[in-house]
């Protein structure tokens, strides 16, 4: 009779483990598919601040181009104040950004790679504690 009721008993406990390492399982996966969208946002980020760039960059061209052209002192000094509106906007704005946006990626990265590990321990640990109640089912 004592046998029996160990034996419940050590079901009933493999059953609570395994219950509860199936919710942190649940609750990792839940965090990575989290930080998964973090890393689509952060990547559109990067490129949305490339587009500035890129937009930037043209404008810096269109404008030494007419400084190049112009004769009135004036209006080469109206352009290069508008040249170095966009090159300060590359350097001093969407250059941060982009560097903010790739750290946030590679810790996030990084956050993924801790909830892959401790999801494969805690399928590691499902697994035993299966193998555990079959053994104890026999």
């Amino acid at each position: 009779m004592k046998d029996k009721k160990d034996q419940s008993e050590r079901r009933r406990y493999l059953n609570e483990e395994k219950k509860k390492q199936e919710e942190k399982k649940e609750f990792y996966n839940n965090q990575i598919e989290r930080l998964k969208l973090l890393l689509g946002y952060n990547q559109k980020e990067i490129e949305y601040n490339k587009g500035w760039i890129n937009f930037h960059n043209n404008a810096i061209k269109n404008h030494k181009e007419q400084i190049n052209e112009l004769k009135d002192i004036k209006e080469i000094n109206d352009q290069e104040l508008k040249l170095n509106f966009h090159v300060k906007q590359i350097g001093d704005h969407h250059n941060q950004y982009i560097n903010y946006h790739e750290k946030e990626i590679e810790n996030t990265n990084k956050e993924i790679n801790i909830f892959l590990e401790n999801l494969k321990n805690c399928e590691n640990q499902i697994d035993f504690l299966n193998s555990k109640l079959m053994e104890n089912t026999s």
